[in-house]
């Protein structure tokens, strides 16, 4: 038994290490950044807290209870007659029946205010991906230039050296030659050039996403257009995140001037005491 496992042990250790290294699509790197874009994990917190604030504007309509307590201890000959020592406890209710409308507007605001949140979440997400469909290109892109700056590095080497060759045989000019050393130097300095940049946009990408990128592969084709400007202009008046986000905050500050209108009014609550 032990002789049959450890030949399957080692032929599975090299079919692991003889697998291909899994490849990144943009599909992967956007769902990467979802998960884990600090910004948007940010934003995400920021809107949870932002959901809490109808819970606490509707706070203010319901019943409060309040309780007090006392004890008192006499000094000795203080009082010529009573108890030595006093204990007292109250209880308060408190029932708002009238604010002219100040806790129901300030939850409609607050409603609002909620929808525009998701809304900028939306349009924070948006910003996000688009940085991410960027640096993804960037890193093709700047992965393209090194390869091309590193043929043209080794073309112009072999230059060089034929060059050099027909020197020795009296064919060229040491000026041939400063020429093609020249040449080689400016490729090798555009090729050190590509390489920060890829350099660069690697890091950026890491920033967004999480992860280094891996054997990035060619974005897919890209999806439909309007059909007009005007089409799209009437697509980015209905569903842009920023207008939605605009109108939303429009309308709770609305809500807001009624609540600060209700000041106005009368209150009415009911209290009782024990």
């Amino acid at each position: 038994m032990t002789r049959r496992i450890v030949p399957l042990a080692l032929l599975a250790g090299a079919a692991t290490l003889a697998a291909p290294a899994q490849a990144d699509t943009l599909r992967d790197a956007l769902a990467l950044a979802y998960q884990a874009n600090p910004t948007l994990l940010a934003a995400r917190a920021q809107q949870r807290a932002t959901d809490e604030t109808v819970v606490i504007e509707r706070s203010a309509g319901l019943p409060n209870v309040s309780a007090t307590g006392g004890y008192t201890e006499f000094v000795e000959g203080a009082a010529a007659s009573g108890p030595d020592r006093v204990v007292s406890a109250g209880l308060d209710l408190g029932v708002p029946l009238y604010s002219g409308g100040a806790v129901k507007n300030s939850v409609r605001a607050a409603n609002n205010r909620i929808e525009a949140g998701r809304a900028d979440l939306r349009g924070t997400e948006s910003a996000i991906f688009t940085r991410v469909v960027a640096a993804y290109l960037d890193v093709l892109r700047n992965e393209a230039i090194v390869a091309l700056s590193a043929n043209q590095v080794e073309v112009l080497s072999v230059n060089l050296q034929a060059t050099t060759d027909r020197f020795e045989i009296g064919d060229l000019t040491r000026t041939d030659i400063a020429q093609s050393q020249s040449r080689l130097a400016l490729a090798e300095g555009d090729l050190e050039s590509a390489k920060s940049n890829l350099i660069a946009s690697r890091e950026n990408y890491i920033a967004l996403v999480g992860r280094a990128p891996t054997d990035l592969q060619a974005p897919p084709p890209l999806p439909s257009l309007p059909a007009s400007a005007d089409a799209a202009v009437a697509v980015a008046l209905e569903s842009n995140p920023d207008l939605i986000a605009a109108r939303e905050r429009a309308e709770a500050s609305e809500f807001d001037i009624a609540v600060a209108g209700s000041g106005r009014l009368p209150r009415l609550s009911a209290f009782a005491g024990y």
